[in-house]
């Protein structure tokens, strides 16, 4: 059930995760996921892939809030705002977006470690980088904090930020009543949307403040924008598609379809992840991959752990959304064409099943 409440976040430049808080209808994340951007893509379990707007901002704590469109209909999540004890059990919940979740567990290790003059909660249920800013629960599902930071000094150590941190936040963003608002990095003050602040500073304190409505959706330039051309040409949403620097996913059937541009080589690549093979693959699978590898023109098969792909290649300096366009619709066709014969003809199974359970050091 926990799962449900797990929400994946994306935006052109990073990605993490969120946990969503059905009695204000929000998703909390990490304010450093979602910085410089006014709307990220947000999907998970039930919810489909969709963009929500950013609607605090909180630097000195780390902490963002998103608002869906719609609110998601789940049972209220109790925040616990008493820390859990040492030694305390704990699980930690992330996603790579578009992958299964990963559940970490693990206990607590330290209360009111300090880290930028904040008193973190130190834990052992280790998460990696786009795991920042999903939720850390106690024994009985309570939510006792969001991670933020895995420790350097030592392997497996994670911090996470308080509930009572939270739960001050929500009540003092629960002030302006809907309006946008971020927290002043220097006097701590929650300061409300441009229109009651028009120059940009905090009242109290006259340092300079970024609110959420005074952000810009972004705009792709350079050849992330031709890709996006390309994408958007083919049928679907650039702005859901962005899964960090200079990568994309989309869904075309039940294959998902992965777009990379490597500045260095200058390789803009699609990697269409099909299904995974079966526990005992046969050797007609992987003779017949080879005889459509022999076939196919400008595809390649391949597999990647017991993922299976079909991948294509193309040189920056040929982007063009009249050259590419043609190659990568074929792609989209091909992958949503070979995962229905892989899964029925030769058993592999279907990606996205499962999750992974990690014990804590």
């Amino acid at each position: 059930m926990l799962a449900k409440y797990v929400i994946q976040v994306a935006t052109p430049f990073s990605t993490g995760t969120g946990v969503y808080l059905p009695a204000c209808g929000l998703i909390v994340t990490n304010e450093h996921v979602v910085r410089d951007n006014a709307n990220v893509v947000v999907g998970g379990e039930g919810l489909p892939e969709q963009l929500a707007p950013v609607v605090y901002l909180d630097a000195y704590y780390d902490l963002a809030f998103l608002r869906l469109a719609e609110p998601l209909d789940l049972p209220e999540l109790p925040l616990q705002t008493r820390p859990p004890a040492v030694a305390a059990s704990v699980l930690a919940i992330g996603q790579h977006f578009g992958h299964p979740l990963r559940r970490s567990e693990g206990h607590v290790l330290e209360l009111g470690h300090l880290h930028h003059g904040i008193p973190f909660i130190l834990h052992d249920a280790w998460q990696d980088a786009a795991h920042s800013g999903g939720p850390l629960f106690d024994a009985e599902g309570r939510l006792v904090g969001i991670n933020m930071y895995d420790i350097k000094e030592g392997k497996g150590r994670a911090l996470s930020l308080p509930a009572s941190y939270l739960r001050e936040s929500l009540d003092r963003f629960a002030e302006g009543e809907g309006d946008s608002a971020a927290r002043c990095f220097d006097c701590q003050r929650v300061v409300f949307e441009v229109v009651k602040n028009p120059e940009g500073y905090c009242p109290n304190c006259g340092e300079a403040i970024v609110l959420p409505n005074m952000l810009e959706d972004y705009l792709a330039t350079g050849i992330p924008a031709t890709v996006e051309d390309i994408i958007s040409h083919a049928g679907h949403d650039p702005r859901l598609a962005r899964r960090g620097p200079n990568l994309w996913n989309i869904r075309q059937g039940s294959a998902i379809i992965q777009l990379a541009y490597h500045e260095d080589s200058g390789l803009v690549t699609g990697d269409a992840y099909l299904c995974s093979l079966p526990e005992i693959p046969e050797a007609g699978l992987f003779a017949y991959l080879l005889r459509e590898n022999f076939n196919l023109k400008q595809l390649t098969f391949s597999t990647y752990g017991r993922d299976v792909i079909l991948s294509l290649l193309i040189y920056d300096r040929y982007l063009t959304v009249e050259a590419a366009l043609p190659r990568f619709t074929h792609l989209f066709e091909r992958a949503d064409y070979y995962d229905d014969i892989l899964v029925e003809r030769f058993g592999a199974r279907w990606l996205g099943a499962g999750s992974t359970v990690v014990s804590g050091d």
